[in-house]
């Protein structure tokens, strides 16, 4: 996830995420000629602080953006993609079952922020969020791809619960303006729901 570690008194910021673009916001350089550091949480010199992105991030993904998504970030390859997530797991199974996102307790709560040339910033945070997929009636069952053998031995289920570790990135305005998510990249790191009834005493 996200790293530091003082080298020759400066500090190295580390942060693996998938952007749409090789080509990042100019950073303000100190006299030193260092990139400079500026609060990533509580910031009033930010239109979007990385509590409100990642609160928004989630949104994209539970709601399309609804709530919150469309209204802190500009509209992005990147939160395109998000809000396309939400929109084909409404109909992934068609009337054989659900597929619902939600927020997910999240164990890398730090969040690092450059500041820009155009007095914004360029925020590197992080977020959890769960996919559950349920069968719509008994006599369903999904069964569990390769990709997920290691946590449900694959043990066909009635629902499955996947939880998703992401590494988000955004720049954010000075002004009130809408923030741009600019990438991010997830993984899987869990997988856990009740096996069907044939199954049950296998499990």
């Amino acid at each position: 996830m996200f790293a530091e570690r003082p080298q020759h008194e400066r500090w190295e910021m580390v942060s693996v995420v998938d952007l749409d673009s090789q080509k990042l916001p100019d950073v303000a350089l100190d006299h030193e000629g260092y990139a400079t550091a500026v609060a990533a949480t509580d910031n009033k010199q930010l239109a979007a602080d990385a509590d409100m992105l990642r609160t928004a991030v989630l949104d994209n993904f539970a709601t399309g953006g609804t709530n919150t998504g469309t209204k802190v970030f500009a509209s992005t390859e990147a939160s395109k993609r998000q809000i396309k997530v939400h929109s084909d797991a409404a109909t992934r199974f068609g009337d054989k079952g659900t597929s619902v996102f939600d927020g997910a307790d999240n164990r890398f709560t730090d969040a690092y922020a450059l500041k820009t040339a155009d007095g914004g910033a360029l925020i590197l945070f992080s977020h959890t969020h769960t996919q559950t997929d349920a069968v719509a009636h008994s006599g369903l069952q999904i069964n569990p791809g390769k990709g997920d053998r290691a946590w449900l031995h694959g043990v066909p289920r009635t629902s499955i619960r996947y939880t998703f570790v992401c590494n988000d990135a955004a720049t954010v305005p000075a002004k009130a303006e809408p923030s741009r998510l600019i990438g991010y990249t997830c993984a899987r790191t869990d997988a856990s729901g009740p096996p069907v009834a044939s199954w049950s005493h296998r499990a």
